[in-house]
């Protein structure tokens, strides 16, 4: 098997995807941070729609999509916004969900909620 990374960006100590010819594309997480680097204000709705908006970004430079994505890592900072979090998780997959874990933690940032994904290219 063999792994692929893709370049770091500056400054990071991640690789933001790495795909292995199996198939497999794991990407780091995503968070709610806008063009400027910043989070989005707002609080956690706001913040989970740009997260995916990120994620799809993050996806779409190995010609990926959500659909794609089989197992997700959901951290929240506030265990009470999981109710409306998954209101809008579910809004952004279709069809079948992928497998999920989702659990309170302190993230590093000021951000509410961060995902990262498993997706399958079969090709």
């Amino acid at each position: 098997m063999s792994i692929v990374r893709t370049p770091a960006d500056p400054g990071a100590a991640y690789s933001k995807l790495v795909r292995l010819d199996n198939g497999l594309v794991f990407v780091a997480g995503q968070v709610g941070e806008g063009p400027d680097g910043e989070p989005v204000p707002g609080g956690i709705v706001p913040e989970s729609h740009q997260m995916f908006v990120n994620l799809k970004a993050a996806l779409a430079e190995e010609g990926l999509t959500l659909s794609d994505v089989v197992k997700a890592t959901v951290w929240l900072v506030n265990p009470y916004d999981v109710q409306v979090f998954n209101e809008i998780y579910k809004n952004y997959f279709a069809g079948i969900l992928p497998t999920r874990a989702c659990v309170q933690a302190c993230l590093m940032g000021p951000f509410n909620v961060e995902i990262e994904v498993i997706a399958y290219d079969p090709r």
